[in-house]
């Protein structure tokens, strides 16, 4: 019987996991390198279309909100792009999480390779596609409005934790579709209400008092929170915003890494 997949638990420091996964670095580029070939194949413009749709999308809410339901926010623009692209990021990453073990299936069940490189690349993958746009966003930045200040040193940190807390759903998410083949389409539902629950073409201080409680089920209000204070205010949140961020995030890996372990042995047998 051909070996399926290796499985190095990773709930904690593991320096063994951590070697094991980095002796497999190659396989993790031809993952990614594979993935940009299939989802470019055949398009003229290639890899620039990860730059396209993100700007067009900005550009249709700019416009709406600046025009139709006019915005009286100065630099607006930037304001829009500094808590869209981020949800950009988490939306796609999070919407393909699903489908990251299953579109794997054939892979998973004949080659020895530690289970975690899977939603590993996944998220690598759509970093990789976002960078264009996140460069373009520093390249038009003083255009926008924005001022270099020295809180900017601060956003590599926080992208980490951000890329960490969206890991820890990937890992959830990739497990519970296997075990639960209907949680895609309710993913879908959910990513739709949390773009609205979530300040991102609105100003949180908009929210009525009342209804914050309710906006506060989305994790994703501090983050945006937090890279609006750094690219668009030029200064941190409170404090308690910062904890709350950085407590969604232990709490999305440590959940995310104990579900992949705890569900990982079991896997290939449902795909």
């Amino acid at each position: 019987m051909a070996k399926t997949l290796e499985h190095i638990p990773l709930t904690g420091p593991s320096v063994s996991g951590l070697r094991s996964l980095l002796a497999y670095s190659d396989m993790l580029r031809n993952f990614v390198r594979k993935d940009i070939q299939v989802r470019y194949q055949g398009a003229a413009l290639g890899f620039l279309w990860s730059l396209i749709n993100p700007l067009v999308m900005i550009g249709l809410y700019v416009f709406v909100f600046s025009d139709v339901f006019k915005s009286n926010l100065p630099n607006y623009p930037l304001y829009l792009m500094a808590g869209l692209l981020h949800w950009n990021l988490f939306s796609q990453i999070t919407g393909q999480s699903c489908d990251t073990l299953l579109a794997n299936a054939g892979l998973v069940k004949k080659i020895y390779f530690p289970r975690l490189l899977v939603p590993i690349s996944s998220v690598v993958f759509n970093v990789v596609l976002w960078l264009l746009a996140i460069v373009l966003l520093f390249i038009l930045y003083p255009f926008l409005g924005g001022k270099l200040h020295p809180v900017l040193m601060a956003y590599p940190v926080v992208l980490l934790f951000f890329l960490a807390f969206t890991f820890g759903i990937t890992l959830i998410l990739s497990v519970l579709n296997v075990l639960f083949r209907d949680l895609k389409h309710l993913v879908d539902v959910i990513l739709l209400f949390l773009f609205w629950v979530t300040p991102i073409v609105y100003q949180y201080h908009r929210i009525p008092p009342h209804l914050r409680q309710l906006f506060a089920v989305s994790p994703l209000v501090d983050y945006v929170l937090i890279f609006r204070g750094i690219l668009y205010s030029g200064q941190l949140p409170s404090w308690h915003i910062l904890a709350m961020a950085a407590a969604w995030t232990v709490a999305s890996l440590t959940v995310g890494l104990f579900v992949f372990n705890r569900y990982a042995d079991s896997l290939v047998e449902r795909l």
